[in-house]
């Protein structure tokens, strides 16, 4: 089958950890055999995927896509989290965790992290095209460890030797936290997406209260919209129905209309005034990232990621047993009924 996962105009740890770690835990499965596709990490639920005539679902997640034209016939094996679950209509055993709880696999062998370097800080891999995030970690005396590496193996090595990590990026608090390493979630635009954010914390029983962070730039608010969350400073309760409210409002968001947007901000940022009277810049925000790293930082129960991650492994090992004969569940009305709950 063929392996599937979000393609960016720069690199992504995130998505890219897809291309390292599946090969590495299940090398038989995959080939450029595109009757079938395994979609893994990363919100790509309802991505669609051309040619594709079976898709394994494969703790992926919900959140950017819409549903209801997706119509590939597929197979859940497990998904991000419950509010996946529930968008997709699924049982509440399917919502599993995100896959990046099996990086510590991949770097067993490697000496142990010692979980007590310097905090870093990891933006949106969209918020680099800001400018003034060196600016601002510089200022702040922490370290900047950009998601837009071309190797998702040495970004992993990094979060797991930090000894705190602040972040905008969800997989720089699931690979952290994979590790046992303490973050602080960081919103700094309209940007954060409180779903997904919200769907993987549920999955590893952690709530999520982000701080709301000045972006180094006004063209981060431009882009993006200002926080939806509340204050900049405020730390912020998300709960899973302002979460869900916020995918709806996503999903019914007509194209038109984000086309219009996307031209009014296109304009704004040609505009110098703009950026002057929103009053950010990389010492503001430095200010923020100081008293995040004094905030108190997130971190799952150990005994709980070990499960998550035990059972991960499991239905993964159920998935290789199911191909070893190049065996396909049973599809009717464009929907699996064998083994795990169809999607």
């Amino acid at each position: 089958m063929k392996l599937i996962a979000c393609r960016n105009a720069r690199p992504n740890f995130g998505d890219d950890l897809n291309g390292v770690l599946w090969p590495a835990l299940a090398p038989e499965l995959f080939d450029q055999d595109r009757s079938e596709g395994f979609l893994g990490i990363g919100t790509i639920v309802g991505m669609p995927t051309p040619g594709i005539g079976f898709l394994h679902v494969f703790s992926s997640g919900v959140g950017y896509d819409r549903l209801d034209g997706w119509k590939t016939p597929r197979r859940l094996w497990c998904v991000r989290g419950p509010l996946s679950a529930r968008a997709l209509g699924a049982e509440p055993n399917l919502a599993l965790t995100d896959g990046a709880v099996l990086v510590p696999r991949l770097l067993a062998k490697e000496p142990p992290a010692t979980g007590g370097g310097e905090t870093v800080v990891v933006p949106h891999w969209e918020s680099l095209d800001v400018p003034g995030w060196p600016e601002a970690c510089a200022l702040a005396g922490l370290e900047l460890l950009s998601p837009a590496h071309a190797d998702p193996l040495a970004v992993c090595r990094r979060l797991s030797r930090a000894r705190l990590v602040l972040t905008e990026s969800l997989h720089g608090a699931i690979v952290a936290d994979a590790f046992g390493v303490p973050w602080v979630p960081l919103a700094t635009s309209g940007n954060f997406s409180a779903f997904k954010w919200t769907d993987w914390c549920a999955s590893v029983g952690v709530a999520l209260d982000p701080l709301v962070v000045p972006p180094p730039s006004a063209e981060a608010w431009v882009r993006f919209g200002r926080p939806r969350l509340g204050d900049l400073g405020r730390r912020v309760r998300v709960d899973a129905d302002q979460a869900w409210r916020e995918y709806e409002a996503r999903a019914d968001a007509p194209a038109q209309g984000r086309s219009l947007r996307s031209r009014v901000k296109a304009a704004a940022l040609k505009s110098g005034l703009v950026r002057r009277t929103l009053g950010l810049s990389p010492a503001r925000t430095a200010e923020a990232l100081r008293r995040a790293a004094e905030a108190a930082p997130c971190l799952s129960d150990a005994a709980r990621r070990a499960a998550l991650a035990g059972e991960m492994l499991a239905r993964l090992s159920a998935l290789r047993a199911e191909r070893a004969p190049s065996r396909r569940p049973a599809v009717v009305g464009g929907r699996a009924t064998s083994g795990a709950q169809a999607g």
